[in-house]
């Protein structure tokens, strides 16, 4: 990949955000490329000089990335995150690491992986998520009731807090809160987690990828995409929710740590500190 462009999205509220920038735009006139900022919030609809030899970086966390990952996905742009914060599962790289990594993406030493997204309509509006789609109850003391099918058939009915719909990627964030499973982020699939469901027996689902989801509200719910307040259903309303076509392209410059590795630098997963390892 020849580099041309860096779209930089960054999370000015975070310490030193402002300086990183700084040495991008100097990186970018040293090399030759282009450089065009935007604050954390500011990527909206506006037209985007992207194109072959773009890349995004997302300075901040998460938050960043996904905001970055739902703006540019579906125009096939490679994103890179740079962590300013402590807990990241999407940023891949550190502020500390930045312009060794930037030298590394100018010389096409890097790999892309690719990350199923979610497609949501409702009203005949649609919504892409890379996360997760959530139905919650629309206040602190409120209540929803929700009716899940997969395809024709009826799975089950939901009284109590809501449903979490997720991606793999999706399966180490609000879903895991829940009690949801841990997953391969590479993997396909979608996965429901009840949200304090007033049944016992039900726990998560996991669908195969092809599969149409619909959920049916029997009681108000307020739709929420990979964390953004998105919309209110009203009883009747209904959410449909498949795998889109669009995917996130997640660049890895250097080594990725396994899955459960990362898990125990993010969680505290390891073993126990008073134990010497292997």
């Amino acid at each position: 990949m020849d580099l041309k462009r860096l779209i930089v999205l960054a999370n000015f509220a975070k310490e030193g955000a402002e300086a990183l920038v700084e040495e991008i735009r100097s990186w970018g006139r040293e090399q030759g490329i282009a450089v065009e900022v935007h604050g954390g919030l500011e990527l909206g609809e506006d037209e985007l000089v992207t194109g072959p030899g773009t890349i995004l970086l997302t300075l901040g966390g998460d938050g960043t990335f996904l905001r970055g990952a739902l703006r540019l996905a579906p125009e096939g742009v490679p994103i890179l995150g740079v962590n300013l914060g402590s807990l990241g599962f999407l940023t891949q790289t550190s502020a500390e690491e930045l312009l060794e990594t930037l030298g590394r993406l100018r010389r096409g030493e890097f790999e892309v992986e690719e990350r199923m997204m979610l497609e949501g309509e409702i009203h005949d509006k649609k919504y892409l998520a890379l996360n997760d789609l959530v139905l919650s109850r629309s206040g602190p003391e409120g209540f929803t009731e929700l009716e899940l099918f997969a395809g024709e058939e009826f799975v089950a009915s939901y009284p109590g807090d809501g449903l979490i719909i997720a991606t793999p990627t999706g399966s180490t964030a609000y879903s895991l809160a829940a009690g949801g499973p841990v997953v391969d982020p590479r993997l396909e699939l979608l996965m429901v987690t009840p949200l304090v469901v007033h049944k016992l027996g039900l726990r998560s689902v996991i669908f195969l990828p092809d599969v149409t989801l619909r959920v049916v509200a029997r009681e108000p719910a307020t739709l929420l995409i990979d964390g953004d307040r998105a919309g209110e259903l009203a009883p009747g309303d209904q959410l449909w929710v498949s795998r889109s076509r669009s995917r996130t392209k997640l660049i890895r410059a250097s080594p990725a740590p396994g899955l459960f590795r990362l898990l125990e630098g993010k969680l505290n997963w390891g073993r126990d500190s008073n134990r010497n390892r292997d």
